[in-house]
C-alpha cells in the first residue's frame, strides 16, 4: 500500500469576475470534419445561433473550459455564438433562464463541473421544455438536455500509476508524491483523485517504495498564488521533498508553473534527472512544463494530462443540434456514451510530443498503454 496521512483542506481565495457576454462572433470554419463530412446550413446569411456559458475564469482556463472551447470550431459550420461568463452557479442559472427565454438560440451550451450546476440546468430546462441544451462536464436526465460526462477515474488510474514510476525511477528521485486540486468539492476533482491513487497504489505494488504527502486543495479554480505556495511545498527537500506533484487545479496551473521553475533553480538544478515533475487533468497541459509556455516545445515538465475530450462532445453536440438529430437524455461524452478510455473519450494526453526519454522513459509510456487495455478488457477493476 502506498503510505498516506489523512486530506485536509485548506481553502483559498476566489478571484471574482462579472458576469457578461464578452463576445458574439460569427464564425465560418472550413475544416473537414471529424466524422468524415461536412455540416452543411441552408441559409448562410442566417447562422444558427448557439449560446455558451462557463463559470468565472471561464475560457482562458487553459483546463476544462478551454479543451471544451476547441470542439466550438471544428468541422465547417456558419455559427454565431454568444459567450458569457457568470461568477458563479447562482449568476449562471439566472443568465441561462435568461437566455432561454429568449427563445433566440438553437442549442444553450452549459460548461462546467462545480457543485449545483446540474441542479441549475436542470431547473431552467424543466421551465423552457421546448429550448435544447448541452450540459458540458454533468448529467442531467431531461428530455431537452443533452450532456457530456467523462470516466475521470479511468484515465486518473493510469496518471496515477506514471506518477508511481516517475518517483522512483532513478536514485536522485525521492518516491514522494503530492497532490493539490482545486476544489474538494467538486465531484469530477474527487474522482480524479480516486482514480489517481487507486493507479498509485496499483503500481506501487510491485515498486514498494512511494510514499504519499497529505492532499491539499486550492479552494478555487483561479488562486495561481496560493497553487504556488503549496508547490513549492511540496518540492523544498525540508518539507514535502516531493518527485512528482498531481494537479487538477484548472486555472491554477500557472502558480504550478511558477513553483516549477523555483524549485529547479533553487533545489533541483544541479541533481541529473531529478526534476519538479507535474501531472495535469481537466485538459492538455502539457506544454505548462516547456521552458516557454508561449513557444510549446523541447522537454517537459508536465509528464502528462488526464484529458476527458469534452472538445469532441461539444462538436458532437453542435453537429446533433444542427442536424436536427439533437437527443435528450443521452450522454455525449463519447462516441456511445459516457467518455471512456474504450470509446476514446476520455485519456492521457501524448506523451512523446515533449518527451525526455530520460524523464518520461518509453517503459513508462508502454506500461500506461498496458494497463489501459486491462482496464479496457477487465482485468484491472476501479471501485
Amino acid at each position: 500500500m502506498v503510505k498516506n496521512f489523512e486530506a485536509n483542506d485548506h481553502g483559498g481565495m476566489i478571484l471574482s469576475s462579472r458576469s457578461s457576454i464578452i463576445s458574439s462572433v460569427i464564425i465560418v470554419i472550413m475544416v473537414f470534419s471529424a466524422v468524415g463530412g461536412y455540416v452543411f446550413l441552408t441559409n448562410q446569411y442566417v447562422p444558427s445561433n448557439i449560446a455558451v456559458v462557463v463559470i468565472d475564469p471561464g475560457f482562458g482556463d487553459r483546463s476544462m473550459a478551454d479543451q471544451a472551447y476547441e470542439g466550438l470550431f471544428t468541422g465547417e459550420v456558419v455559427v454565431s455564438y454568444d459567450f458569457t461568463v457568470a461568477d458563479d452557479v447562482d449568476d449562471l442559472e439566472i443568465i441561462i433562464d435568461g437566455i432561454a427565454g429568449d427563445q433566440n438560440h438553437d442549442v444553450i451550451l452549459v460548461i462546467g463541473t462545480e457543485v449545483g450546476l446540474a441542479a441549475a440546468v436542470d431547473t431552467v430546462a424543466q421551465t423552457y421544455p421546448n429550448q435544447r441544451f448541452g450540459f458540458i462536464g454533468g448529467f442531467v436526465d431531461q428530455p431537452n438536455v443533452a450532456s457530456a460526462t467523462f470516466a475521470h477515474d479511468e484515465a486518473a488510474f493510469l496518471a496515477g500509476a506514471l506518477a508511481a514510476n516517475l518517483a522512483v525511477d532513478n536514485v536522485n528521485r525521492t518516491g514522494v508524491v503530492g497532490i493539490i486540486a482545486s476544489v474538494a468539492a467538486d465531484p469530477v476533482v474527487a474522482e480524479l483523485i480516486d482514480g489517481f491513487l487507486q493507479g498509485l497504489d496499483y503500481a506501487n505494488q510491485t515498486l514498494g517504495n512511494v510514499v504519499l504527502l497529505p492532499v491539499v486543495f486550492v479552494g478555487s479554480y483561479n488562486d495561481s498564488s496560493t497553487a504556488e505556495v503549496y508547490a513549492k511545498n511540496m518540492w523544498n527537500p525540508a518539507l514535502g521533498n516531493a518527485s512528482v506533484i498531481f494537479a487538477p487545479v484548472r486555472a491554477s496551473i500557472l502558480g504550478i508553473r511558477e513553483a516549477m521553475e523555483y524549485a529547479n533553480l533553487t533545489w533541483f538544478g544541479n541533481t541529473t534527472n531529478h526534476e519538479p515533475f507535474v501531472i495535469a487533468a481537466e485538459g492538455d497541459q502539457n506544454y505548462i512544463g516547456n521552458p516557454d509556455v508561449d513557444i510549446r516545445t523541447g522537454p517537459s515538465w508536465v509528464a502528462t494530462s488526464v484529458v476527458p475530450r469534452s472538445d469532441l462532445a461539444v462538436f458532437r453536440i453542435i453537429n446533433a443540434t444542427l442536424w436536427d438529430d439533437f437527443m435528450g437524455g443521452y450522454d455525449y461524452g463519447g462516441i456511445d456514451g459516457m467518455g471512456t478510455l474504450e470509446n476514446g473519450g476520455i485519456g492521457l494526453a501524448d506523451m512523446t510530443e515533449f518527451q525526455n526519454v530520460n524523464w518520461v522513459t518509453n517503459a513508462m509510456i508502454n506500461m500506461t498503454t498496458d494497463y489501459r487495455l486491462a482496464i479496457i478488457n477487465g482485468t484491472i477493476t476501479l471501485s
